[in-house]
């Protein structure tokens, strides 16, 4: 069981899966994305009424396919959660244009200097401590328990903040 403060200041519960696993983030660039890589990336429309992005994480290819697709996202008002195949990057007035396809799907963002970029790293149960900033996505079962199978945990400083 892991007891953690949500977003908006709620005490929850969350079970542990049997074969749950964590992960930390490590600092990147721009530079580090490549073609084919599989993103995560948390975006808002901008007054050019193109995304532009907030975070970006490299997933490693054991998660490529997890949650494809572009949605709703609830970290930022008005945010959007691509998760999606690197299919494309060009320059763009200093900043990166990334083309992405997900679901047959294409869409693309604005990466500028502002948009923090991340990796995963291995990481393990030790990280779950007192005060460390995590990120999970928990199901809720119909009696209300949440239960999760992937954490990401602070680690070196590094906080998943989306």
């Amino acid at each position: 069981m892991l007891t953690v403060k949500s977003r908006d200041g709620q005490t929850l519960t969350i079970t542990l899966a049997d074969n749950f696993g964590v992960s930390a983030l490590v600092k990147k660039t721009v530079a580090d994305i490549k073609t084919n890589d599989y993103i995560a990336s948390t975006g808002l429309k901008g007054t050019d009424g193109k995304l532009h992005c907030v975070e970006l994480r490299i997933f490693p290819d054991a998660l490529r396919g997890v949650a494809d697709g572009q949605l709703p996202w609830d970290a930022i008002p008005d945010s959007t959660m691509t998760n999606a195949t690197v299919t494309g990057i060009t320059e763009a007035t200093g900043n990166q244009l990334i083309k992405v396809s997900f679901k047959g799907t294409e869409s693309e963002f604005v990466v500028g200097a502002e948009c923090q970029v991340f990796g995963y790293v291995p990481g393990d149960p030790s990280l779950l401590k007192p005060g460390a900033t995590i990120f999970t996505v928990a199901q809720k079962a119909a009696d209300g328990v949440l239960t999760a199978s992937r954490i990401t945990a602070e680690k070196d400083g590094v906080k998943p903040q989306f």
